[in-house]
């Protein structure tokens, strides 16, 4: 079942590794774009808002303005109405009366035409003053929300833009110091069959530490197995699987070939280097079979992990040939990559874990049955002291009843006893 368990993890490891390698650039863009289409439908919605807010300023304004004009029109047309009545009435009288009185009557009849003019005029002043604060008022209003909505436009499309620029750049950064890590370490690993066969083993060692593996409790490195002959073999990493199965893996790493067909020109030259690291990796393939870990290691799970550390050579092999897998399937060997052993030994890890959980519930059966156990056996023993209490305190009771009780009992003997003269030197207890 471990075996099933540990190669399904292997099987979903390298599937999903796969599908995050190929969203990943897509997830990037589109989360980009979606952040520009928020800060895009945002602006245009303040916008729109500024823009109803001052459409129905103008249009309340424009009506508060009608209404002014049709009340002063109204009210000028009622003054003239009155002004022309009065004239007439005012020159009647004057035809008939030319005297002091008559022109005093007509100072006192024009007096409140007079007031009620200026009134008009101060009215119709005020108005026309307010009408223009308010334009003023509203045309000021409009210009800073539309020089607010410029500042804002023009601070988002700024933001989004530093933070591309931003992103951009540390990128292109981080892009080229890996590239010059990368450049640094293929120029000190190529051509040291040594020093790549220790890079191997310490990137191997690395990601199994970092899958939560312990070192010499759950995973053991260059441990040494004997063939049928008695000669040793020490594979890079041993797992110990729950269940006592282990599996074996053992790291491989082809850079020349590589290192060549990436640094190549030329498609045609490419190509040849890329076929070389394709022999080159099947070269490891069959030396790993020829040593035939899978029965050296006891109960080892049926085949041995071929560790490729760099994904990217891992990644143009597959794509490549992909009949390597297939070809390594068949002599129990399986490559593996960085992302996808992550992924098995994850698998491991919660293996463990649920060996781990089904080990303690056992324990607690086992303790519980034992505690069940001891809490039978007192409560016999307990049954037994209550039985031989019970017995004690009949037979004591038939012993008081013999002291002390019925005729000729001992009590009443010795009381007789000491009737008849005896003088003894202490007297019975009262409770007998």
């Amino acid at each position: 079942m471990a075996f099933l368990y540990f190669f399904s993890g292997l099987f979903f490891g390298a599937l999903l590794a796969f599908l995050w390698t190929r969203s990943q650039v897509a997830t990037t863009a589109q989360k980009m774009s979606a952040d520009l289409a928020v800060a895009k439908s945002q602006l245009e919605a303040a916008q729109k808002n500024a823009a109803d807010s001052v459409n129905a300023e103008r249009e309340h304004s424009q009506k508060l303005l009608s209404e002014m004009q049709k009340q002063m029109e109204t009210s000028k047309k009622l003054m003239q109405e009155e002004m022309r009545t009065m004239a007439a009435q005012m020159l009647s009288e004057s035809r008939e009366h030319l005297n002091a009185a008559d022109k005093e009557r007509l100072d006192a009849l024009l007096k409140p035409l007079h007031e009620r003019i200026e009134a008009f005029n101060q009215n119709v002043t005020a108005a026309t003053k307010e009408g223009a604060s308010n334009k003023t008022e509203i045309k000021t209003t409009f210009e800073e929300t539309i020089k607010l909505l410029q500042e804002v436009q023009t601070s988002t499309v700024k933001s989004i833009r530093e933070d591309n620029e931003r992103a951009i750049r540390e990128l292109r950064q981080q892009t080229e110091r890996i590239g010059n890590d990368a450049a640094s370490l293929t120029q000190a690993l190529k051509g040291d069959t040594k020093m790549q066969g220790d890079w191997g083993e310490m990137i191997l060692e690395t990601t199994l530490e970092s899958c939560g593996l312990t070192k010499n409790e759950q995973f053991f490195l260059q441990r040494s197995y004997q063939d049928a002959k008695g000669n040793s073999f020490r594979p890079d990493a041993v797992i110990d699987l729950p269940g006592g199965e282990h599996a074996v893996i053992d790291a491989k790493v082809s850079l020349t070939a590589y290192q060549a067909a990436v640094n190549a020109t030329d498609a045609t030259e490419q190509e040849l280097f890329l076929k070389e690291h394709i022999k080159s990796i099947k070269k490891h393939i069959d030396e790993l079979s020829a040593k035939n870990y899978e029965t050296i290691v006891p109960n080892c799970i049926g085949y041995v992990l071929m560790f490729v550390p760099y994904e990217s050579g891992y990644a143009a092999a597959i794509k490549t040939d992909p009949s390597i897998l297939q070809y390594a399937y068949r002599k129990h060997i399986i490559l593996l990559s960085p992302s996808n052993l992550l992924m098995a030994l994850q698998l491991t890890r919660t293996m463990w874990q649920n060996y781990r959980m089904n080990k303690n519930v056992e324990e607690i059966l086992r303790a519980s049955n034992d505690l069940y156990d001891k809490f039978v056996s007192f409560g016999e023993t307990f049954l037994k002291i209550g039985t031989g209490i019970q017995r004690l305190q009949s037979d004591y009771e038939k012993a008081h009843s013999q002291l002390s009780e019925g005729k000729g009992n001992i009590v009443r003997r010795l009381d007789n006893m000491k009737m008849l003269g005896i003088t003894p030197k202490k007297e019975l207890p009262e409770g007998l």
